[in-house]
């Protein structure tokens, strides 16, 4: 079994811990004496904890101290993965720089999590929102933050992606990932639609800003469900479905483009013929035609619904990561609990 030192706090890097031993990886966490923050938030609890370390083995030590940093190093000196997320140049400071920790364990593949890259920026404070401003994230999002926190998990799933390559490829070494340079990788596509077409998509909607109808409606009932409509095929589809074979003839809406740029008045053509018919006759007639629809879910909705696989935690259910292996029934460590053991 490879074993993984987890030296860090909150999401970005204990996440990638949580990834790993999902994997099979035996997983041992580093805590300082007083613990990772997200043992105990005051609005949160400990929810955002028991998410990202189940399964996991804690110790906890002073690394500021000789002592510790002698227990750290005799940890990297047996295991095959170090992942770190501390601010930038702390491990130097604390003794432990890439010459020490390569001269304990010459075979070791070492990976960091920071926000910005080496060079004039790097030691910024970096906090997964802030580098939703800087990457563009916000903005595309309509200058809403993203929810829970996607930004640090994204990062923590290319840490484990590079911790797995480098694994296959036998590469050891000091690895990077850059958390604004994961965020920007989202907007790809965006970027090459400005330089080589000029275009700007608008954000802070429902609707996707090049495909229509693709969007949210509303049913009789009122409620809400996500329509998704992205080719003349589908289109066609739509509109026989619903008996709208006139929206077929309307050179407003011949093309995906024409559809874009008339997109308020085709949304209020089918929210029309939408308000007269309930949600579930809507979602029955669109799927038995393979149209994508889909109800607005919140986390009360889904905590009963039979689209997600879920770990049982105590009397909490908690989506499963869609991975091999099982992180079911498996509980947290408490604090250093597994100091003397290791």
């Amino acid at each position: 079994m490879y074993r993984v030192i987890e030296l860090g706090h909150v999401i970005s890097v204990p996440f990638a811990g949580e990834i790993l031993r999902h994997l099979g990886f035996e997983v041992i966490k580093v805590e300082p004496l007083l613990g990772d923050p997200s043992r105990a938030d005051d609005v949160l609890g400990d929810s955002m904890f028991i998410f990202n370390n189940r399964g996991k083995r804690s110790i906890s030590i002073d690394l500021k101290k000789d002592k510790g940093r002698e227990v750290f190093l005799k940890l990297i000196e047996n295991s095959h993965v170090l992942i770190e997320n501390l601010s930038p140049y702390a491990m130097d400071r604390l003794g432990l720089s890439d010459d020490v920790i390569f001269s304990t364990n010459p075979s070791l593949i070492y990976c960091s999590v920071k926000g910005y890259p080496k060079g004039k920026y790097e030691n910024l404070p970096a906090f997964g929102t802030v580098i939703e401003a800087e990457s563009g994230i916000m903005d595309a999002n309509g200058k809403a933050r993203l929810p829970a926190s996607i930004t640090d998990m994204n990062a923590s799933t290319y840490c484990v992606i590079t911790i797995l390559w480098a694994l296959l490829m036998k590469k050891p070494g000091h690895y990077r990932v850059d958390i604004i340079q994961t965020n920007t990788v989202w907007l790809g596509y965006y970027f090459i639609a400005f330089q080589k077409y000029g275009k700007l998509f608008e954000g802070g909607k429902d609707e996707l800003p090049f495909w229509a109808p693709y969007e949210l409606f509303k049913s009789s009932e009122g409620k809400e469900f996500y329509l998704a409509v992205n080719d003349n095929i589908k289109f066609t589809k739509l509109c026989k479905a619903l008996g709208l074979d006139d929206l077929l003839v309307d050179g407003r809406f011949k093309t995906n483009a024409d559809r874009v740029t008339n997109r308020k008045i085709l949304h209020e053509k089918l929210q029309q013929k939408f308000s007269s018919m309930k949600l579930e006759e809507i979602i029955n007639i669109l799927r038995y035609n393979d149209i994508p629809i889909g109800k607005l879910n919140n986390v009360k909705d889904l905590v009963s619904n039979e689209l997600v696989e879920w770990d049982i935690f105590g009397n909490v259910k908690i989506p499963s990561l869609p991975l091999p292996g099982s992180l079911n029934n498996q509980d947290v460590p408490d604090l250093g609990e597994d100091t003397l053991n290791i």
